[in-house]
């Protein structure tokens, strides 16, 4: 998978997205959605259950898991350059999610205005498909298209969810979800993310070699003890 295609392709498709929704292109559909979602406008078990996930990983509480791991990160492998390419694509991320959001200025379903712009993109499909992506890249830095596909996923879970409690137009999930994988796929690109130090392999290979020195000791120390015995 050529990643400066992802870019591109990524980039064109929310720009179309959000281009289609200003205009008004996708009002029947959006309306369609939300009537199958949550008919009848009513809270079952259903929204009840989907509350749970909402809440749980509403955006500050991503960013706080997020920080806790990435700090674990840096202590283990003793570098600050975990941080430096979390905090700069997590900047990136709600730079540009606040911009589009004052941009398209798009009321809810329930015809409300966020306090950080409108509806359109999802700040919260953007927030956890970024977050899992980002801790995908820092356990494995040449995860690739793995750690989009993965983020992708975890965004699609929460955009459902959402979808279920009428939170957000469909199509602001979508929009979610295309400008997450267009942070990401620049991201995987960029060569930040080869620089990462990865001191799980190479504490691995100490304790291989330790363990093998180990045990091309035994059979001496195990020598030596019979001659004292005897």
């Amino acid at each position: 998978m050529r990643r400066s295609w992802v870019v591109w392709a990524s980039a064109g498709a929310f720009i179309a997205l959000a281009t289609a929704v200003h205009l008004g292109l996708l009002d029947r559909f959006d309306l369609i959605a939300r009537a199958w979602a949550r008919p009848g406008d009513v809270w079952g078990a259903a929204q009840l259950r989907a509350d749970i996930v909402v809440e749980g990983l509403r955006p500050i509480m991503v960013a706080a898991l997020l920080a806790v791991f990435t700090a674990a990160c840096c202590a283990q492998r003793r570098s600050l350059r975990p941080a430096a390419f979390v905090g700069g694509v997590g900047l990136a991320t709600v730079a540009s999610t606040v911009a589009v959001k004052i941009i398209m200025g798009r009321p809810d379903p329930h015809g409300l205005l966020g306090t950080h712009g409108g509806s359109f993109p999802s700040g919260h499909v953007i927030t956890v498909t970024v977050g899992v992506g980002l801790v995908v890249l820092l356990a494995r830095p040449h995860a690739g298209r793995w750690a989009l596909i993965i983020a992708v996923l975890a965004g699609g879970f929460m955009g459902i969810c959402l979808l279920l409690q009428a939170a957000h137009w469909l199509t602001d999930l979508l929009g979610g979800s295309l400008l997450a994988v267009l942070v990401l796929s620049v991201a995987t690109a960029s060569r930040w993310r080869y620089r990462l130090p990865q001191r799980t392999r190479n504490d691995n290979q100490f304790t291989k070699s330790t363990v093998r020195r180990s045990s091309s000791f035994a059979p001496v120390v195990a020598v030596r003890n019979d001659s004292k015995a005897r």
